[in-house]
């Protein structure tokens, strides 16, 4: 009796571990993302045109390094503050600095607001921030080479296609 008993024990710790095993949470690597507002750039003669905008520095207000480091594009992405209801951007064209250290080119400042939702998408991704109902405010103070600004979605789930479009 003892002779089968402690076969028949193992066997059963065996089976009973393995059932109690829990499938691996793997986080696909496009759900564990916040996402970043993507802004492609046109032409304000030809909206349907995209536009290069030469030498943009995009430096978040508040902020001491750059949110979009200096280059010549027509789309960038930029991470949003998830943890406030608004985030701030100097967007500067034709950015170099002068022999005096001093930043120069023609500056806009957007102002981005919106709501936040926190997502839980797994165990293993664990949260990510969603931001919804995007609009934005212009800084009155200045005119820069922003000639508008449309915003074509107001919900931000992904970063697989454009936010806003500017205008230039």
């Amino acid at each position: 009796m003892k002779k089968i008993f402690l076969p028949a024990l193992i066997i059963l710790l065996i089976f009973i571990g393995v059932l109690s095993c829990e499938k691996d949470d793997i986080c696909p690597p496009d759900s564990a993302i916040t996402p970043n507002l993507v802004i492609r750039f046109y032409d304000a003669d030809n909206p349907q045109e995209t536009k290069l905008v030469n030498n943009l520095r995009i430096i978040g207000v508040g902020q001491e390094t750059d949110a979009w480091p200096l280059s010549t594009t027509d789309s960038v992405a930029i991470p949003l503050k998830s943890f406030a209801n608004s985030s701030s951007f100097v967007f500067i064209m034709d950015s170099a600095i002068d022999e005096t250290g001093s930043e120069t080119g023609v500056i806009d400042t957007l102002t981005f607001n919106y709501g936040t939702e926190e997502v839980f998408i797994s165990r293993g991704c664990g949260y990510v921030s969603y931001y919804n109902n995007l609009g934005y405010t212009p800084d009155s103070g200045t005119e820069g080479w922003v000639s508008r600004l449309r915003i074509i979605s107001t919900d931000i789930e992904n970063q697989n296609q454009a936010h806003v479009q500017i205008f230039h």
